[in-house]
């Protein structure tokens, strides 16, 4: 009797244990969600910072479609170093599975464009087909074409018919979320007029040179033109049959006129442009203040009204490089001004740098003289050079209450 309660037990156990074991545990699958900001949007190399919202999940993998390597972390920072539109997939893995979820990313500057044309001379009623490219990774948004006659298009590459004869400059704006890029090109498309004489044009690469240094030439006439005849006052080279003269050389300073006459079977026509290159020396490497000249400066408030100035030159960190102690002017009232003091050609030791001169004025009353600043004027003598090709004998510091003038040389 024993024996077969004993089996009994035994077999209700064993049920419940296979009965038990049988039974499915039920695992969440896990949900991949991310979010992501940018640390300097518009910019490139941009930085991408990634919030990771997975649900269920316990690994993370991040592709972030750059062809980098794969980074299993929750939260990365991403940097992508080029313009370009990245798929980026986050997979989670979980006790259930795993899920994906892709996100496409724009990684986007200002942008950078640039247009060309099919051709560039054509005729009244003639078309143009214009194509705009995008030096960035990305297209722009939006493109915004003015073809100069009053017409413009907002297709990324248009075609244009002009009407009138005439030089037509062209214009192309791009935006995308970031900004916006302008580009002109003057004077870039040439509708001639059939069966009229030339109306000639040109334009040079440069106006602005110094001795020796050379000028290209580019026609802009209409209506045709078959024949050139160029005269360059003051070049190496007086005259050119060319269309497109290059390496005119001017070796002597001046203003120089440059004529142009153009002819077709219909007859000819000249423009001249009077002083239009401008020839300066070479450009100097060391310049000499030669005189200094007080216009105006402040004098004793209570009489006699005199003063005895005289002037220090120092750089802006007040290391004297010459001391003019020496030159004192005395007995100076309003009515003298101006005065000027001769220097040896005290030279300018580096030409980009702030320098100062220091009004001082010697009192002589009471006894024993005392030296008392009334005040200076800085100056950087760059500041008065324009574009590297100016370079100004005399120029003015004006620093209340003081007045300046420098006479200089420039070698």
């Amino acid at each position: 009797m024993k024996n077969i309660f004993a089996l009994f037990i035994l077999l209700v156990l064993g049920s419940t244990f296979i009965l038990h074991s049988c039974k499915r545990e039920d695992k969440a699958i896990p949900v991949a969600i991310y979010n992501y900001s940018f640390s300097n949007e518009c910019n490139v190399p941009s930085e991408v910072n990634f919030e990771n919202l997975s649900i269920d999940a316990e690994i993370y993998r991040w592709n972030f479609g750059d062809n980098s390597p794969i980074v299993y972390e929750k939260n990365p920072r991403h940097v992508y170093q080029n313009e370009g539109v990245y798929n980026v997939e986050l997979t989670a893995y979980g006790n259930g599975g795993m899920h994906v979820e892709v996100k496409v990313i724009y990684i986007v500057s200002s942008p950078i464009i640039t247009f060309s044309a099919n051709d560039t001379i054509i005729n009244v009623n003639d078309t143009v087909r214009f194509t705009a490219t995008a030096l960035s990774g990305v297209l722009p948004s939006a493109w915004y074409w003015n073809f100069g006659d009053d017409s413009i298009s907002h297709e990324q590459n248009p075609i244009h018919t002009y009407n009138l004869p005439g030089l037509y400059n062209v214009t192309l704006t791009a935006v995308n979320a970031c900004g916006s890029s302008y580009i002109e090109k003057k004077k870039h498309i040439t509708v001639n007029s059939l069966g009229s004489a030339p109306t000639p044009d040109f334009v040079a690469n440069t106006t602005n040179i110094t001795t020796g240094q050379f000028v290209n030439f580019s026609d802009l006439t209409i209506n045709n033109p078959t024949n050139w005849n160029w005269t360059f006052t003051g070049a190496v080279t007086a005259n050119s049959t060319i269309q497109n003269p290059i390496n005119i050389q001017y070796n002597i300073p001046g203003d120089y006129s440059v004529t142009l006459t153009a002819s077709n079977i219909q007859g000819s026509n000249s423009i001249t442009k009077t002083q239009y290159i401008h020839v300066l020396n070479a450009a100097p490497t060391k310049v000499f203040i030669k005189k200094i000249t007080i216009k105006q400066m402040q004098f004793p408030p209570i009489a006699p009204y005199i003063a005895n100035p005289y002037y220090k030159i120092t750089d802006f960190s007040s290391t004297v490089y010459l001391d003019g102690q020496s030159q004192i002017i005395y007995n100076i009232s309003q009515s003298n001004l101006p005065i000027s003091y001769l220097i040896s050609n005290f030279q300018i030791p580096t030409i980009n740098h702030i320098y100062k001169i220091e009004i001082w004025d010697k009192k002589m009353m009471p006894p024993p003289p005392t030296y008392v600043q009334t005040g200076f004027v800085q100056f950087n003598i760059y500041n008065f050079t324009y574009g590297g090709t100016t370079y100004p004998t005399i120029i003015n510091v004006v620093q209340s209450p003081f007045n300046i003038e420098l006479e200089l040389l420039w070698q």
